[in-house]
């Protein structure tokens, strides 16, 4: 699918695209305070996030309900066209070993990062582009109890060994290496304190920190301002969904308020 653009009746707007997926979910409320500090008014967010979410699949789900495939999603038909007035864009891809759970290999999923890194360059040349490599220290300190009880919680119907997840993620966090730099993007490493018991989920009380310091790769000027909770901090519903196996659909931007405007898709 080849990213189709649209005008927007906002030219002067700050656009950030957030790609991933649980990450991105279990944070979302401190990730758009980081945002809306970070970035001047007005801003609109594009997103495709959400909890067990795909890069490379048709469909991917979380308990009863199934999201798109990122690649698939329809985030790429929906950012705007931009003039040479527009402020520089933003952009996140995170998550990526994600796919590695549902049996895709790790060139599939570099892939799909490069399919990613090639649409956004395509939408803007100029976008600052940030991507992060898989929590390999976090995984590699998996003992077999641990594992088991993280994989039955998280993928229980998840065939795969520690050993074979452990080599696949080394081999994925290589090939981003080798992406970020042929692609020339900015490369976030997870800090092993980040996280706990569970080896891929960024702690909650380590959230606002981890983005924080994956957002200073954008290398943005800080606004400074100090942005209130609300409604945004929600997390936001994507515009096509399927619950118990039925289409829903959500018309977007799905949340705006203070000059801001989440999509999600």
């Amino acid at each position: 699918m080849q990213p189709e653009a649209f005008d927007t009746v906002l030219a002067d707007a700050n656009r950030i695209v957030m790609l991933g997926a649980s990450n991105l979910t279990l944070a979302w409320p401190r990730i758009v305070d980081l945002l809306r500090s970070s970035f001047a008014d007005p801003v609109e967010i594009y997103t495709a996030h959400g909890m067990g979410r795909s890069y490379c699949g048709v469909r991917s789900g979380f308990g009863i309900r199934q999201l798109p495939g990122i690649l698939r999603s329809e985030l790429w038909n929906a950012l705007p066209l931009h003039n040479k007035d527009s402020p520089q864009p933003a952009a996140l891809i995170t998550d990526l070993g994600n796919d590695l759970v549902y049996g895709r290999s790790p060139q599939q999923v570099a892939d799909a990062a490069v399919e990613s890194i090639k649409r956004l360059r395509s939408w803007n040349s100029s976008c600052r582009i940030v991507m992060t490599r898989p929590p390999i220290d976090s995984l590699n300190g998996l003992g077999s109890l641990r594992f088991f009880i993280c994989k039955t919680a998280l993928f229980p119907f998840s065939g795969l060994k520690l050993k074979a997840i452990q080599a696949a993620a080394g081999e994925l966090d290589k090939r981003i290496v080798d992406i970020a730099n042929q692609f020339s993007v900015a490369l976030s490493r997870p800090d092993p304190s980040w996280y706990g018991l569970d080896p891929i989920h960024v702690k909650w009380n380590h959230q606002t920190l981890a983005f924080s310091k994956i957002m200073d790769l954008w290398e943005l000027k800080k606004t400074g301002a100090e942005q209130p909770g609300g409604s945004l901090n929600s997390r936001p519903t994507a515009q096509t969904r399927w619950v118990f196996g039925r289409e829903k659909r959500t018309p977007q931007p799905v949340l705006t308020e203070d000059k801001t405007s989440v999509f999600a898709y």
